[in-house]
């Protein structure tokens, strides 16, 4: 992936919806939103669901669609991290399914960690889940160090990470 074509924009209106066609045809609910009761898949509540939880993180400066060929396929965050010290961010990505495994998550994290350094941030964390393998994957390549956290999720104990900005 030619990493000059992966761009972080700020999430706006316009982007919002684009980023829902985006999650619709390709991505889980649950890969990109906060569980909605009902029935599986995309439905009405579960995309108005959707536009309501990415319109309240559009207000935020810290919310990126990630888009390739200025084509919108995911969602980046870098905010103040709660549980960690106050030189660090928390950072969260998804990446529509027919686009993984193409470079873009190493290219949004070498973003991610340059927008972190802008800010005076020393250090970037992140949590997956002990099941996606994938992110603990583009974690450690990025030189992350991982640490395993027992919880109850069905998903299995949570890994959280923390990557040295420099």
């Amino acid at each position: 992936m030619d990493n000059a074509r992966v761009q972080l924009r700020r999430l706006d209106e316009d982007l919002t919806a684009a980023l829902l066609d985006a999650a619709v045809a390709d991505a889980d609910p649950a890969e990109v939103m906060p569980a909605v009761p009902g029935p599986p898949g995309w439905t009405a509540d579960r995309r108005a669901a959707f536009l309501a939880f990415h319109h309240e993180w559009a207000a935020t400066p810290t919310t990126y669609a990630i888009l390739v060929a200025d084509r919108v396929v995911g969602a980046a965050r870098l905010q103040p991290a709660p549980e960690a010290p106050d030189d660090a961010l928390e950072a969260g990505l998804w990446i529509g399914r027919s686009h993984r495994g193409q470079g873009i998550g190493h290219a949004v994290v070498a973003l991610l960690r340059a927008e972190a350094k802008s800010q005076g941030a020393t250090r970037i964390v992140a949590s997956t889940t002990e099941t996606n393998t994938a992110a603990q994957r583009l974690l450690t390549t990025a030189g992350a160090d991982l640490h395993h956290r027992p919880t109850p999720d069905p998903n299995g104990d949570t890994i959280k990470a923390t990557l040295d900005v420099d």
